[in-house]
């Protein structure tokens, strides 16, 4: 399993000129709802998925002609969302009326097969989700109890919580290493490592202020997060578990993830509304590109085609990003 998921990734990056071209905004999609918050691509499909935190729904979009092609029903105080490209599976939380939900999408149908309930309210909610494809394992943040928690994805039941005593924001694995990346969206500003084959800490690592979103990149051996109050992003090695720099990005930074291809990194900054393109070989801001949009939220990059995805909670629109 693991070399066909490293195979199918290497032949994903052949796709693609390594060289770091300038982005521009391609074009935005109308999705209906304004309250876009988490977005997610699946390479394989070359499908985005929304999550729209109020009514509470999944928008899909077909990544050929970036038009919706379906919008499916989940809870409000739908936030986070992940796919897994190999087992073409979408997981969306949704929260409401005190407790929490885990939607389990079917990516060939678009349409839910599962719900997984949580132990967690919905005060702050489930924060973010993250999936390691090789172990087929989920893993969600639950802000209100101070935990992970870990599904598995051939059952749709939960394994473990794990109680982490920070208020945790973005998660993130990195599926080579089977490491487990979650920023503390309180204070002081942390980011956590944990083994994901025992789920026992590896590592606490400072950094300047709270962390929203986190990445990974396992060809880098990277881990990333975007520090709100300090409006950078901490880059932090894998190898030693220890913050290499934080590079400046712009006001109020939210999501962020990595073009594989060639290492670039996308943070978007909520308050600008930009999106800075960070050289994840120097750790130098190579770009800061205005958007058409009111509150960029979070990012996704399809390694199908080498576009990026923007959503914005305070419109209606994402915003399609290309290399010129």
């Amino acid at each position: 399993m693991k070399k066909f998921i490293f195979s199918m990734c290497s032949l994903v990056l052949l796709t693609f000129s390594s060289s770091l071209r300038a982005d521009s905004v391609l074009t935005t999609i109308n999705v209906g709802n304004s309250e876009g918050t988490g977005i997610a691509a699946n390479p394989v499909t070359n499908k985005i998925y929304l999550a729209i935190d109020n009514p509470g729904q999944v928008v899909v979009i077909d990544g050929k002609t970036q038009q919706v092609t379906k919008t499916i029903p989940i809870r409000p105080f739908a936030i986070a969302i992940a796919v897994n490209p190999l087992t073409n599976r979408v997981y969306a939380s949704g929260c409401q009326s005190g407790t929490c939900d885990i939607f389990v999408i079917d990516g060939k149908t678009d349409s839910v097969i599962a719900t997984i309930p949580v132990a967690s309210g919905s005060f702050i909610g489930i924060q973010g989700l993250a999936v390691n494809p090789v172990t087929n394992t989920i893993y969600a943040s639950d802000a209100d109890n101070e935990q992970y928690i870990v599904i598995d994805g051939k059952t749709n039941t939960i394994v473990t919580q794990v109680s982490i005593f920070i208020q945790p924001s973005g998660i993130a694995v990195n599926p080579k290493t089977n490491r487990i990346y979650i920023g503390n969206g309180g204070f002081p500003g942390l980011m956590l490592v944990y083994d994901g084959a025992t789920n026992a800490q590896i590592a606490r690592i400072s950094v300047s202020s709270s962390v929203e979103g986190v990445a990974t990149n396992f060809r880098l051996d990277r881990a990333y997060g975007a520090v709100v109050g300090s409006n950078t992003l901490a880059v932090v090695n894998g190898s030693t578990n220890q913050e290499i720099t934080e590079t400046p990005t712009g006001p109020f930074p939210l999501g962020v993830d990595v073009n594989l291809t060639n290492n670039k990194i996308y943070v978007t900054n909520g308050n600008g509304p930009s999106v800075t393109i960070i050289d994840g070989n120097t750790n130098q801001v190579l770009q800061t590109l205005p958007v058409p949009a009111v509150r960029p939220e979070s990012v996704a990059v399809n390694l199908a085609t080498g576009l990026t995805y923007v959503s914005d909670f305070s419109s209606n629109n994402v915003v399609v990003l290309q290399p010129n």
